[in-house]
């Protein structure tokens, strides 16, 4: 089987969180998502990347600014299941890069 099962990348998704809670307090704040960026993705972060306080917006369910570990991990399953276009339980590559793409962009500025 080609591409990453969604129990594979739920379970690299709770290693991400791992990695990401700096202080070991079962919640991430953006402070701590940024200085984790580089170990998490493997490159530095660009122009156009989402902010991390945009990031944890999009599945912060108690609005708090915080990420939980539970909240991220209900979020990582809600983008497998958005990327997963075929519905096959799998997300090939092309699917995982148009996805991250898609969900990840920088929302545009309002003037």
């Amino acid at each position: 089987m080609r591409g990453y099962a969604a129990g594979r990348l739920l379970a690299m998704a709770a290693g991400m969180f791992a990695t990401m809670d700096a202080n070991n307090d079962e919640r991430v704040s953006a402070a701590e998502m940024d200085a984790a960026y580089e170990r998490v993705t493997g490159r530095k972060a660009r122009k156009g990347d989402m902010a991390a306080a945009d990031k944890i917006k999009v599945i912060d369910t108690s609005g708090e600014g915080i990420l939980t570990a539970d909240e991220h991990a209900a979020g990582s399953r809600t983008m497998f299941d958005a990327m997963d276009k075929d519905k096959d339980g799998v997300l090939s590559k092309v699917e995982m890069e148009a996805g991250h793409a898609r969900m990840l962009r920088r929302p545009a500025q309002t003037k």
